[in-house]
């Protein structure tokens, strides 16, 4: 196979994107408070922020204003992950000690959870940039009860006084921290007793602009992000509910080709996530997107899973949106070792100079109200 299918600019129905677009009109116009949250669920292009999520924040963030980090996930972090909020469970520094990090697939935003023993720590350490105030105005731990209690303790620079936690009850809870008084902080949160599972932290500023959280996981395919079960689907939208959300961007599909999964079970399970997403948020702006084809070897190519989604998106009034369209019909010309570079050796992860800037790019249009690829809304 050396061309996708037909690459066609996929027209949108207008009342998925003018909620974005008139929010970030105010937001552009300097309207005091006002906020435009953004959730991500996706797979590694989106949990790996230096693909694309990290320079489409970035450049949100200089034209509208920064709202804060939003969702701190423990599984991958933040959408400015690696410049402005830096925190990775690879390195000793930001996660240590006796932690049981599930599989994929959980009940959580971000698809895992975490579960510390006592002497168990994360940081997250905030660097201030004159686009991104990484001053903090409001702070929540989100963790999952299991009717027993654990105790932590957290405080925001080395020199501050340690501050504890309680953390009680069943199912998912939600605990409210103090806030820091300097605007860059490193956060530090310890176990001391118990073992508390913990999905991650939400926060904000007390500014207006954008929010960008990343409930991504590197490696997750549809079926993570959606199950049959009615006490799996309680707990996940027990827990989104407490991340704000105006717009939804859900780019799932690459490793649903990688296992080979049929294009009609692919569709079901987005079905069950976007069911979820408007049963929590109704009045949230829904967008789904298939990433573009590779030259790696695959059962189907992504325009067929395209030829499922996209006529039952139509049919939902769910924005679609494929990244094919941007990267032209010919794989092998964006491939490592063509003409134009913008797919990794690896044959899956856009290069960040090169795809995932046209990627950061067409998301940044999407979000503004200037279709890409030319497509017209109807």
């Amino acid at each position: 196979m050396d061309y996708v299918d037909d690459v066609r600019p996929a027209p949108t129905p207008v009342i998925e994107v003018r909620s974005s677009r008139e929010r970030l009109a105010g937001l552009g116009k300097g309207k005091a408070g006002e906020v435009l949250d953004i959730s991500v669920i996706g797979d590694s292009y989106s949990a790996g922020q230096d693909f694309y999520l990290n320079e489409l924040t970035q450049r949100l963030a200089k034209d509208f204003g920064f709202a804060g980090p939003g969702y701190v996930g423990f599984n991958h972090g933040t959408a400015l992950g690696g410049t402005n909020f830096k925190y990775t469970r690879s390195n000793k520094q930001y996660f240590g000690g006796d932690w049981d990090v599930s599989s994929l697939g959980q009940a959580s935003p971000d698809s895992r959870t975490v579960t510390g023993q006592a002497g168990a720590y994360i940081e997250i350490d905030a660097k201030q940039t004159a686009v991104i105030n990484a001053s903090i105005g409001q702070a929540k731990l989100l963790y999952l009860g299991n009717g027993k209690t654990s105790e932590m303790r957290y405080r925001w620079t080395p020199s501050d006084t340690w501050q504890s936690l309680t953390m009680a009850g069943s199912g998912v809870q939600e605990v409210q921290l103090s806030v820091p008084t300097r605007d860059e902080w490193a956060l530090k949160l310890e176990v001391v007793k118990g073992a508390p599972t913990l999905f991650g932290l939400w926060m904000a500023n007390d500014r207006g602009g954008i929010r960008v959280s990343k409930l991504a996981a590197s490696g997750a395919a549809s079926a993570d992000f959606y199950k049959s079960d009615s006490r799996w689907q309680a707990q996940w939208k027990a827990v989104i509910s407490k991340i704000p959300a105006d717009v939804y961007l859900i780019m799932l599909g690459g490793n649903d080709q990688g296992f080979g999964v049929k294009p009609k079970d692919y569709l079901e399970n987005i079905k069950g996530l976007v069911r979820m997403v408007r049963e929590v948020h109704p009045a949230a702006s829904v967008n789904v997107i298939l990433r573009e084809d590779t030259t790696r070897s695959s059962a189907y190519p992504m325009s067929d899973y395209a030829q499922v989604l996209e006529p039952w998106a139509r049919s939902q009034n769910v924005a679609y949106w494929s990244l094919q369209c941007t990267f032209g019909p010919d794989f092998k010309r964006y491939a490592s070792d063509g003409p134009t570079p913008m797919i990794g050796p690896d044959k899956i992860h856009p290069i960040p100079g090169s795809g995932g800037r046209l990627i950061a790019d067409y998301f940044y249009r999407l979000l503004v109200g200037e279709p890409p690829c030319g497509a017209a809304s109807k």
